[in-house]
């Protein structure tokens, strides 16, 4: 193992890293740019709907740029559109102002997301084991440390608009110092033309659809498992956090403990485990009588859940070929957002219709499907990377 190829993994972590970090820092201050703009829950909401739709088109320009350039050109790009987006949104001077900074960052945050991904396959190929959980790990532990920040900023009374230009400078910094370092940076590689391209969409649509189940129980847990504590579960609000926290948690464990495990045993295996632990912690949370009973159901559904995302992303790159490879990713990364935008919708309607139980029950009964497609995850496993 070559000392560029350690440098690259860095790197490419240090881009997962600011994606969660950037991410974070903005969404856990809603509450003060809210106040801010004097916007209600309804606009809120809109806003986020908005993010989402416009992160699908930057996901698609960024598989524009990786097929015209290389991923890596695509992923600085996107790196420093986050950075650009975070300072708009801290500077805003007017609600309009304010929907154009969320566009502009919802296309880098969409770019990123493709970018990242398309970068940390390479890493994997080139290491020829998997490592893809540990870059998604990263990812979690900025999300982390943005919450902190932002928590520490609100404290100190730290003005919105300083927090996020210092976020956006040392995003801007680190993109200085590790671009040079991705995967195809210091190579001009040119993919299929966008007339050429013949897109393998069979994987697409199965790793995509696995890629939607996840984020749609993902985006369920973390926006209303603190509120099904606190609103259902009739729990204080010291404790409701501790749902959200747990999911986290649940989901550190499973990213960083999943690459070894799949050395282990294969992916196809973990993902099997991983969903049926997953359904076990979501049928917890459902039945739960007691807010400690749902705190340990979010931790089991972290535990289980968040190991598919890399892995559909690492399966898929075994199963395209290499010079579909980007665009393949970014076509599949939209299934985010739509995953996002479902859990959001269904979940979203059945909670605040007071039927928050009820509204834990649709992912219980969507993941299950997830199932169906254990076998093709095995293009995950090691000797499928030693093959591309």
């Amino acid at each position: 193992m070559t000392n560029e190829l350690r440098r690259a993994r860095l790197a490419v972590a240090a881009g997962f890293f600011l994606q969660g970090l950037v991410f974070a820092a903005i969404v856990t201050q809603t509450p003060r740019i809210k106040d801010k703009f004097d916007i209600g829950d309804g606009a809120l909401t809109g806003i986020l709907v908005l993010v989402a739709v416009v992160s699908g088109v930057g996901s698609v320009i960024a598989g524009m740029i990786a097929e015209r350039r290389t991923s890596a050109v695509a992923f600085r790009v996107a790196l420093l559109t986050i950075g650009l987006g975070a300072l708009l949104v801290g500077v805003a001077p007017s609600f309009p102002m304010l929907l154009v900074a969320f566009v502009v960052y919802g296309l880098g945050v969409g770019a990123v997301d493709a970018g990242m991904n398309m970068q940390g396959v390479r890493v994997q190929q080139a290491y020829g084991r998997s490592v893809m959980a540990n870059f998604h790990g990263v990812w979690s532990v900025a999300g982390i440390v943005g919450a902190l920040y932002a928590s520490g900023a609100a404290k100190i009374d730290l003005p919105l608009a300083v927090s996020l230009v210092i976020v956006a400078v040392v995003t801007w910094l680190v993109v200085l110092v590790s671009a040079p370092h991705f995967i195809g940076a210091r190579e001009h590689e040119v993919g299929l033309s966008a007339k050429g391209l013949d897109l393998p969409w069979q994987p697409i649509l199965v790793f995509g659809l696995v890629v939607l189940l996840f984020y749609a129980a993902d985006t369920g847990v973390l926006t209303w498992s603190s509120v099904y504590l606190e609103d259902a579960l009739d729990s204080t609000t010291t404790v409701a956090p501790f749902a959200f926290g747990a999911y986290e948690v649940g989901a550190l464990v499973s990213r960083f403990g999943g690459d070894f495990l799949v050395r282990r045993v294969g992916a196809p295996r973990v993902v099997a485990v991983g969903t049926i632990v997953g359904m076990v912690g979501l049928g917890t949370v459902v039945a739960a009588t007691a807010p400690a009973m749902a705190v340990v159901g979010f931790f089991v559904v972290g535990l289980g859940l968040a190991i598919l995302a890399p892995l559909s992303f690492a399966a898929l790159a075994g199963a395209v070929p290499a010079a579909a490879l980007d665009v393949a990713i970014a076509r599949m990364n939209i299934a985010n957002y739509l995953g996002a935008i479902l859990g959001g919708g269904l979940i979203g309607a059945a909670a605040t219709a007071g039927h928050l139980r009820w509204a834990f029950v649709i992912p219980l009964i969507l993941v299950p499907a997830v199932l169906l497609f254990v076998r093709s995850f095995r293009t995950a496993d090691p000797a499928a990377l030693d093959a591309v």
